[in-house]
């Protein structure tokens, strides 16, 4: 019998208790997505942190989306709570870490009473007014950087699901902007939205070459042969015909590339996976990623 795996401690007020004064939290989200702004958070939590409301509070990777929603109103109502962002346009002009570290200070700067001391999750060297201490993996040591992940984390999370309503089919009311497998098929097929990164790949090599403009994402009524490959990402490839048609994605995983088969059918936002002129070998096991490995498969 396999043993069962050990769950990580509960972040608790340790540190914090350690400290003079009053303590705040600070983290971001929105580091490694390729579209959306990055979103901070500053926390100080009251009576050091004692309410019961607290219970089972811990970094927002390791909780629910449902768990998350309740935590967030049960912080909003109990702590000094401030929210900030760095905008696309801000972390293409300065890069990604100048604009976490902006956001970071914008919101332990909106914090209705200035802490005397601030824990920063991570390496960022945000300009605070107050000293602060870096902690790493923060959010699973301190209770008030737990705190501020859970509001930064459902911020932007809200943020990005309304955004996805103005702008459908990237699917960012799931994804919330990281790069999946759904985001690239929605980035070649209608382009880059005012929130996708330019500075950050794929899109900035994209737009440099102009291969965007090339591909088409259209209904494909007979057989056609495989000829051209489009790394997205690692582990992640799009294949196309001799007109630039999308067929299918290699994906990487466990038991090496796997072809998934794709189809498109008319305006629909949402193309039709396993079907399509590769449809026979969605799921198929691919050698390498490479066109000699699909056509050698596929025939094609």
């Amino acid at each position: 019998m396999a043993a069962r795996r050990k769950r990580k401690p509960a972040p608790s007020m340790r540190i914090e208790r350690a400290l003079d004064g009053a303590v705040c939290g600070v983290d971001e989200v929105g580091y490694s997505p390729i579209a959306g702004p990055v979103v901070a958070a500053a926390v100080t939590l009251p009576g050091g942190g004692r309410s019961r409301k607290l219970a089972g509070l811990r970094d927002s990777k390791q909780l629910s989306r449902e768990q998350r929603e309740r935590f967030f109103d049960v912080i909003g109502d109990l702590a000094d709570v401030s929210v900030a962002r760095a905008s696309v346009a801000e972390i293409d002009a300065l890069n990604i870490y100048q604009a976490n570290r902006l956001a970071m200070a914008r919101a332990a700067a909106g914090l209705s009473e200035a802490p005397d001391v601030a824990l920063v999750d991570g390496h960022f060297k945000p300009e605070l007014d107050c000293p602060y201490r870096n902690l790493v993996k923060g959010d699973e040591r301190s209770l008030t950087i737990a705190a501020a992940s859970i509001i930064a984390k459902v911020t932007r999370d809200r943020f990005m699901a309304s955004e996805g309503e103005r702008y459908p089919g990237y699917g960012w009311s799931t994804n919330v902007g990281y790069g999946t497998e759904a985001h690239y098929v929605g980035m070649l097929r209608f382009g880059p939205t005012p929130l996708h990164r330019r500075s950050f790949a794929p899109l900035k090599s994209w737009l440099a070459e102009g291969r965007i403009d090339a591909l088409q994402f259209v209904p494909i009524a007979r057989s056609v042969a495989v000829a051209e490959l489009f790394e997205l990402r690692a582990g992640l490839v799009a294949v196309f015909d001799r007109q630039h048609r999308h067929l299918a994605m290699l994906v990487h995983g466990a038991r090496g590339w796997r072809l998934r088969a794709y189809r498109y059918v008319d305006e629909a936002l949402t193309p039709e996976i396993g079907a399509g002129p590769l449809a026979d070998y969605h799921n198929a096991i691919v050698a390498a990623p490479t066109l000699d490995a699909v056509r050698s498969m596929t025939g094609r």
